[in-house]
């Protein structure tokens, strides 16, 4: 087909040779033995179409002659028929590639042991051609031609062609060093009395030598003469007219007639005949089209299956193909007809093709008959996606379909292509500015996660008519439910219960995870009699059930869901999981696969984003089967830990989406308790926090303290097996904590007295187990918190990582005051564990290397203390992140209420604090305070006085203190976690404003705020640009050059620049080298000359990335500066003097 193709256009095929020719080397590759033959013969007429187009191929084309490998007798033939057309397309110009073919075409003769020795008689025409190229190469050729003339053991046919042969390779090179030879043997030959036909072809060989050698030829001539009269030959024209000449001193060399291929021949027998039938003299193919064909192929006839639709579109696919008017398309259709994938690429074009010769008639007729095919309700996704593709592959070719617009909406919409239906309401909106349109165009965008765009549209709309009234679909539409809901509440308030408000209601609690409103309105509905709002609310009453792990009522929900529910299947399985029918589990899971089969294809069509839910819906089933796995192996431990590593990391493919996490946990809960997946709910409930879902959160939250604590339970009463000794200590642990918690006669708010008991059989020191007990002495901000059950249970967990996540969703619910404090607290706590003292880090660093080695010999107890550290750093690290948000805060404060003009009577703290709003939405902890979400949740504090009666205790608290705090806390983290990029990252920058702010208030540097801030600072970045992952530390480079340069007059900061620089890669400083070079001439002596030294070691290892930004400040008018890169130069010069003297040519 690609030769097909090919040979019309001749030259114009050049743009593809560079994917042609390499697929089919690699097919050839891949072939099985002997079936390389096939490729050959393409690759032979490929070269005769292409010519010259081919020489950036010759390398790996020749490496197919190989002398090792010469395969059968027909692929030897195949494979000089390759060297025939490479020789015609070269012009015989093989160059260094004769040095492949010829020991190629030697081995075929020299190994043909045939009868008839046809591989010998194909291979000496392919010689003839070479010829011209054998300069040189006469010692591996002519030996074995000689050889071939002796008619007692070789068929005369072979002996003629071989002496075909040798005339030609005598008239096209220099062969006097074999002449002798050739002489001699041809003389033999003609002794031994051979037929007249190689008589005549051998004397034909002896006057080519006459005269190529001329006079020398002339010692041979009596031995010649002598064999021809004893042989009877007694005159022969051509020698005897050769010979007068010769002796005349008239003889003169011909040019030989060149050697011609059978390829060559085939085409000048072509050329001959003229042009072939159906072609042009230009080489361009005239293809009629069919119509007659085409039209019988376009009539359909309604189908009873699926499959039937699709063999009447490969049908017509291929009808289109045959009679298309474009030969590479016609090219295609036998090949596109045995394979799908190729005739579902090519039918928007050949349709075209056909559709532009096509009569007006005609072409109506053919819109018809898709539109008919359209119309029929069973046709499957697949027809509409390929109607829908051929509009869209017209459209960008500006030949519009003549479909009306709202009917391939349509299509769109049945086939589930949502990108193709927002294209053509976005049409169907621009003509007609229907404003019916505006909630499908929302819910398109919304759907394919265009957001901005879906909003956009809603702004646009109250611009341009600002009279419309908004409809709750569209908050619907942009899942913006709490502004949905209040619409709904208030519709229901003006107008009474409704039908549309009440399911309305029911969908926004329900996206909003609100179980604890909704569970009594769905008691309300299923005690009525409203049939119909029953049926309309019984899917989210199933999911609602689930998510609250309510078995009774997900079965009285399923009972009512109808048989036509797309959901139904997958949730007969679930409750068929639940109820240990397993059997029945594996029958409703296969229904659901087959129920969505026909969905998951026609989004996936479009694409996978837009398939995503199908393909997860995929991943549900499957994970259900494995839950089935996991129940009926309940003694086999290493299977089950199996099925939960690949729950674990199947995780990391799954999309960032709140309600898709939330859906595969409740599902592995079914068989893995949250408490033993923490990681992975910890993930979850971060996710589900900076998305703004804290309703979400916060259940995800109490389901694990809840299961916490039943698990401790379970362990201490001995009902369950401790999965590890670990699990064992702190179930004892919570027992004695939570007994001393039921002693207090306000609980949690006792105070810090000793709870009395003896603590953990650990040997643990009393003072840590008081430490602990400090959890509860914190005096909540407010008694009618909604959070405060939680806190007095996250004050009784014995998980680090689950303590840390709720104080990070703490503060985000803008109760930053309790998690402030239980964060310090929790962090004493965890602290006192290990021996680690905040006010003198570094003696703990001295034992942490100990720990890390103990952790790794597989220690319980070092492993447990590895995780500690490193959690402990990070509740350090979140200290002075909040303590640095604080006084962020309170500093805009500050300036804001100074220019605004305040009474300098007002309190201080009074005039700081404004705006909390800031606090958690400058550090992107997604803050949604003053949305109605944030009221109905009752999760995100009480209001805005709230968060600055908490700012304001916070800055309190720590008075003057707060810099020295949040230096601590930072330095605390990179003691804890010394590979920790980001704790290096913050405390070196918080170094490095301390010491710019105390400039700009005193106008200079202390030696001791040096020695304090800036030597921490630069060893601080140093440690940040080694830590760090990225490939550029551009912002942590550029800040520790300022400091170095700002402050090099200290001794202290240029030996800790000296201690570090060797410390990072070289490569960090060539995305810096202007900022360098600029202060290469700096006045401090021991600095100029580090940056000189540090300018030579770049050069040295990057010497073209420096070189040219080196001569340019070389000459530069500043004397200095000049000077000091030419000492740079100098030395680069005795490492690298051609590049340095090329440089500054």
């Amino acid at each position: 087909a690609l030769n097909h193709m090919f040979a019309p256009v001749q030259n114009a095929c050049a743009p593809f040779l560079d994917r042609v020719v390499p697929a089919i080397l690699l097919a050839m590759d891949v072939a099985p033995a002997g079936g390389s033959e096939f490729y050959i013969s393409a690759l032979v007429r490929l070269v005769s179409i292409a010519r010259q187009l081919v020489r950036p191929f010759l390398e790996p084309i020749f490496k197919l002659f190989s002398a090792e490998s010469l395969g059968s007798e027909r692929q030897q033939s195949t494979s000089i028929g390759l060297i025939e057309a490479l020789a015609e397309a070269l012009s015989g110009d093989f160059g260094p590639h004769i040095a492949t073919v010829l020991p190629f075409l030697m081995a075929i003769i020299d190994r043909d042991s045939s009868e008839l020795h046809q591989p010998t008689l194909r291979a000496l025409p392919a010689l003839q051609i070479l010829s011209p190229s054998l300069e040189g190469y006469l010692f591996l050729v002519m030996p074995r031609l000689i050889g071939l003339l002796d008619i007692a053991i070789t068929p005369i046919a072979v002996v003629e062609e071989t002496l075909r042969c040798i005339a030609s390779i005598v008239g096209a090179v220099n062969c006097g060093s074999f002449s002798s030879r050739i002489v001699l043997t041809l003389v033999r030959l003609l002794q031994c009395s051979p037929p007249l036909e190689l008589q005549t072809a051998a004397i034909d060989v002896l006057c080519t030598m006459m005269e190529q050698l001329q006079d020398e030829f002339v010692l041979f001539m009596p031995t010649i003469k002598l064999v021809m009269s004893k042989r009877g030959i007694d005159e022969h024209a051509r020698y005897e007219r050769y010979s007068r000449l010769l002796f005349m001193g008239r003889l003169v060399p011909k040019e030989p007639p060149r050697a011609q291929s059978r390829i060559q021949g085939d085409a000048a027998q072509a050329a001959a005949a003229g042009p072939a039938l159906g072609h042009s003299g230009d080489g361009l193919a005239k293809q009629e089209v069919g119509v007659m064909q085409l039209r019988r192929a376009w009539t359909s006839k309604p189908q009873k299956s699926k499959d039937g639709w699709m063999r009447w579109l490969h049908a017509f696919t291929y009808e289109l193909l045959e009679q298309s008017p474009s030969p590479a398309l016609r090219a295609c259709s036998s090949l596109a007809n045995k394979h799908s994938p190729l005739s579902k690429e090519l039918f928007n074009a050949a349709f075209v093709s056909c559709w532009t010769v096509l009569p007006g008639q005609y072409q109506q007729e053919i819109i018809a008959s898709l539109q008919n095919v359209a119309s029929n309700m069973d046709v499957p996704a697949d027809i509409l996606q390929t109607i829908l593709g051929l509009a869209g592959f017209m459209e960008r070719d500006e030949k519009q379909i003549p479909i009306d617009l709202k009917r391939l909406g349509d299509y769109a919409y049945r086939c589930h292509a949502l990108a193709k239906e927002l294209h053509y309401k976005e049409a169907e909106w621009t003509l007609e500015k229907n404003y019916d349109t505006i909630e499908k165009l929302i819910e398109l965008n919304q759907s394919l996660d265009l957001h901005d765009s879906a909003i956009g549209m809603l702004e646009y709309v109250r611009k341009e008519q600002p009279d419309v009234q908004e409809s709750v679909i569209w908050y619907q539409r942009l899942q913006q439910w709490d502004k949905a809901l209040e619409i709904f509440q208030r519709q229901e308030a003006e107008r009474g219960p409704s039908f549309q408000t009440t399911r309305g209601q029911i969908r926004c609690l329900f996206e909003m995870s609100d179980w604890e409103t909704l569970v009594p309105i769905f008691e309300r509905i299923w005690s009525g009699n409203d049939q119909k709002l029953q049926l309309a609310s019984a899917s989210i009453g199933m999911s609602m059930a689930w998510a609250m792990g309510d078995i009774d009522r997900m079965e009285f929900y399923l009972s009512a869901l109808p048989n036509k529910s797309r959901d139904k299947s997958f949730c007969k399985a679930l409750l068929a999981v639940y109820r240990n029918n397993f059997d029945d589990a594996a029958k409703f899971i296969n229904d659901a696969r087959e129920e969505m089969e026909s969905d998951l294809s026609s989004h996936i069509t479009e694409s996978y984003n837009r398939g995503y839910a199908q393909v997860f819906m995929c991943q549900m089933l499957t994970e259900l089967e494995e839950v089935v796995m996991y129940k009926m192996a309940p003694d086999d431990r290493e299977r089950q830990v199996a099925i939960i590593g690949a729950w674990r990391h199947r995780l990391s493919g799954i999309q960032q989406d709140v309600g898709m996490w939330q859906k595969l946990l409740r599902l592995r809960s079914m068989v893995l308790r949250p408490i033993l997946d923490l990681d992975t709910w910890i993930k979850y409930v971060n996710m589900s926090r900076k998305s703004g879902q804290m309703r979400i959160a916060r259940d995800a939250i109490l389901q694990l303290v809840d299961d916490e604590a039943l698990y401790m339970e379970e362990i201490h009463r001995g009902e369950v097996d401790a999965l590890t000794p670990k699990f064992a200590l702190q179930a004892q642990e919570y027992m004695q904590m939570k007994m001393q918690l039921a002693q207090q006669p306000q609980g949690f708010q006792g105070g810090g007295i000793p709870l009395g008991l003896n603590g953990r059989n650990t040997g643990q020191s009393s003072s840590s187990w008081e430490g602990r007990t400090r959890r509860f002495s914190i005096v909540s901000g407010s008694n009618t918190s909604v959070n405060a059950p939680l806190d007095v249970a996250i004050r009784l967990s014995q998980q680090p990582a689950l303590v840390y996540m709720y104080l990070k969703y703490k503060w985000a619910a803008n109760e930053k005051r309790e998690a402030y404090q239980m964060l310090e607290t929790f962090a004493s706590d965890y602290a006192s564990r290990i021996g680690f003292d905040l006010h003198n880090p570094d003696t703990f660093a001295e034992h942490i290397d100990a720990r890390v080695l103990a952790n790794l010999s597989g220690h319980a107890e070092a492993a447990d203390d590895a995780r500690t550290i490193h959690l402990l750093a990070r509740f350090y690290f979140k200290q002075a992140e909040w303590l640095t948000t604080v006084e962020q805060s309170v500093l805009l404060l500050q300036e804001a209420q100074a220019k605004a003009g305040l009474s300098t009577g007002e309190s201080s703290y009074a005039r700081r604090l404004v705006r909390r709003e800031s606090i958690g939405v400058r550090r992107g902890r997604g803050s949604v305070s003053g949305s109605g979400q944030a009221s109905r949740d009752g999760i995100r504090g009480s209001d805005d006085g709230r968060s600055k009666q908490d700012a304001q205790y916070l800055y309190e608290l720590k008075g003057g203190r707060i810099d020295k705090a949040i230096l601590e806390a930072y330095h605390a983290a990179t003691v804890l976690d010394r590979k920790w990029y980001k704790a290096w990252h913050q405390l070196a920058l918080r170094h490095f404003l301390e010491t710019q702010r105390y400039q700009i208030e005193h106008g200079h540097i202390t030696e001791s705020m040096a020695k304090n801030h800036v030597v921490p600072a630069v060893h601080g970045f140093f440690r940040a640009i080694q830590l760090s992952k990225s490939d550029t530390t551009l912002q942590d480079t550029l800040r520790l050059l300022t400091a170095w340069f700002d402050y090099c007059e200290f001794e202290s900061v240029s030996q800790a620049v000296r201690d570090g620089y060797n410390s990072v890669s070289i490569r960090t400083w060539l995305q810096v080298i202007p900022q360098i070079l600029a202060r290469v001439h700096i006045k401090a002596e021991s600095t100029r000359r580090l940056v000189q030294q540090l300018l030579v070691e770049v050069g040295k290892s990057h010497p073209h990335a420096i070189m040219f930004s080196l001569y340019v400040a070389a000459r530069s008018e500043h004397a200095e500066r000049s000077h000091s890169v030419k000492d740079v130069l100098a030395k680069l010069h005795d490492m690298y003097p051609e590049l340095v003297e090329q440089t500054e040519l």
